[in-house]
């Protein structure tokens, strides 16, 4: 068996719960890459064929990756996602510093209304356009050297790409849009109008999304949890804002013989109990390390693997024994035979230490099972 086929099953076996002859990991964090191979953040953002040489380099010297997330990367999709305007390196900020999406006020509140008024594709075409410098048509040079670098990182490097796809659900483009706290003050002020507007919006990404995943066929989707996590939201505002879009979109990636990647940032301690709805076994759970991992090992049992999550505080700061051993304590904890595929909390940081980096890669290769 090539060792695409030995860390994709790996992989997957993981994912389905099923035995695996070595712990799991999987690389996430592309501007981490980007230094390490000695790229400008900007160099990196804006020659893909370069980043994906890097990326290339990268995973030959760390052997122990088993898959990769996010292997270019683009500041459009975050534009895309979050309907946020971005700082771009070399443009906006140092040419060596990370990207930045900026929390102001792009999307006003008489926004709603004109979506229901004109239709949502159009009114997220204007928006895109005018606002946010038209990433629909910036975003298009990734678009088309990504399946390229998913190729390269099978054929020369052997390893899978977990998401070849990332989508959310309207509450994450509303929420970045009319920042934070003003679409909090909506919800509470003009419930109706953002609900009609979210539902509007969402008979688009569902669409959208399901010609995606026909078109890209990738082997796994993030279906992303970022601002919409309940951390800050009552349940009822969870069960009526996020969840049926969340659900939708997930039970849509599996019916399409997609695994869905549940990238989850912040705390979801108080839902993970609603993810017992979703299908045993399909779907991976990606943390950030602000979710109690071991709790949501102990709710959801052996109904889906979860992925993570080294801090990455201690990846910057902390020492390789310090990473070593979290990764060995979080083996024993919560996947010592399998269901867990170890990787950073959300991304390796930008200014993580390498020897911390290959410490936790170590740490599963060294796992006896």
């Amino acid at each position: 068996m090539h060792a695409y086929e030995q860390r994709l099953t790996r992989t997957l076996n993981a994912v389905k719960m099923e035995p695996v002859d070595k712990i799991p990991f999987s690389y996430s964090g592309p501007a981490y890459v980007s230094r390490w191979a000695g790229l400008t953040m900007q160099q990196y953002l804006s020659d893909f064929p370069a980043a994906t040489d890097a990326t290339i380099k990268f995973l030959k010297a760390h052997p122990g990756i088993d898959s990769i997330h996010s292997p270019i990367f683009t500041t459009s999709a975050l534009k895309l996602l979050w309907f946020s305007n971005v700082g771009e390196p070399g443009i906006d900020i140092d040419e060596n510093d990370l990207w930045q999406v900026l929390e102001e006020e792009v999307m006003k509140l008489e926004d709603y209304q004109a979506i229901l008024d004109k239709g949502y594709a159009n009114w997220l075409h204007e928006y895109m356009v005018e606002r946010l410098g038209d990433p629909e048509t910036t975003i298009m040079p990734f678009l088309q050297n990504s399946p390229v670098t998913i190729q390269r990182c099978a054929e020369e490097a052997q390893v899978p790409v977990m998401n070849g796809l990332s989508n959310g659900t309207p509450f994450e483009g509303f929420c970045g849009g009319r920042q934070l706290m003003n679409f909090f003050m909506d919800i509470v002020e003009e419930p109706e109008l953002v609900k009609s507007a979210l539902d509007a919006a969402f008979d688009h990404v569902r669409v959208a999304y399901k010609a995606q995943l026909e078109m890209v066929k990738p082997l796994g989707a993030w279906v992303g949890g970022w601002r919409a996590a309940p951390e800050l939201l009552s349940h009822e505002t969870f069960m009526d804002l996020v969840w049926p879009y969340l659900k939708e979109m997930i039970l849509m990636t599996i019916d399409h013989g997609v695994v869905p990647v549940l990238h989850f940032d912040s705390c979801w301690d108080s839902e993970l109990e609603t993810l017992k709805e979703l299908p045993a076994r399909k779907c991976i759970l990606m943390l950030d390390g602000a979710t109690n991992i071991r709790l949501a090992r102990e709710i959801l049992d052996d109904r889906m693997c979860l992925l993570g999550d080294v801090p990455s505080s201690m990846q910057a700061f902390g020492t390789p024994d310090e990473c070593y051993n979290y990764v060995t304590k979080l083996i024993d904890d919560v996947g010592p035979k399998t269901g867990l595929i170890v990787s950073s909390g959300c991304d390796v940081p930008l200014n993580a230490k390498e020897e911390n980096v290959q410490a936790i890669v170590q740490a599963t290769i060294d796992y006896q099972m």
